[in-house]
């Protein structure tokens, strides 16, 4: 009688434990893969302003990260981002193909990275000399040094040149 219900008592002990334990095994399986599909994160700071929208892709498996009015601060993925695109306020906008550097932020959990882009802008002429000619190049750059195309494009803009305090020439540039 004792032997039996030692044998009882053993039996449901088993059964109990057995559920347990595949319970904990499937429980501690989900949390190893959360663990993978939540990749680490990081910060990146913008130096610049004016952006509505920005647009950045993963070097490592070409994913792309949209913000739409992005803070001064950004939580993201760690991994390095290039430049794809950056819309401003007024209609100016960036593409990377355009650009002639490409610009990198690295972004790691350890500190914030740091990307210089967006207004203010600066205006640049580029001026070369062909034959008895100058061929003047119009860019209008972010902070970061990126190129800008578009805005209010109802009027070129204009240039004049001086000899001292003379002007000798003026014109308007064309778009394209």
């Amino acid at each position: 009688m004792i032997l039996a219900q030692t044998l009882k008592f053993k039996l449901v002990n088993i059964l109990i434990a057995i559920p347990l334990l595949w319970i904990t095994a499937v429980c501690l399986s989900q949390a190893q893969e959360t663990n993978k599909q939540d990749p680490a994160m990081g910060k990146l700071k913008i130096e610049g302003k004016s952006i509505v929208r920005l647009i950045l892709r993963r070097e490592d498996n070409n994913e792309r990260e949209e913000f739409r009015r992005p803070d001064q601060i950004i939580t993201l993925p760690t991994g390095k981002y290039c430049l794809q695109e950056v819309h401003l306020e007024g209609g100016y906008i960036c593409y990377a193909s355009r650009g002639p550097k490409r610009l990198i932020a690295s972004v790691t959990s350890d500190e914030p990275a740091t990307l210089k882009i967006g207004a203010p802008l600066k205006q640049a002429v580029k001026v070369n000399r062909q034959g008895c000619h100058l061929v003047m190049n119009y860019e209008l750059l972010g902070v970061g040094g990126e190129q800008y195309t578009g805005g209010n494009t109802g009027e070129p803009p204009t240039f004049t040149v001086y000899k001292g305090d003379k002007e000798i020439a003026s014109d308007k540039f064309e778009f394209g």
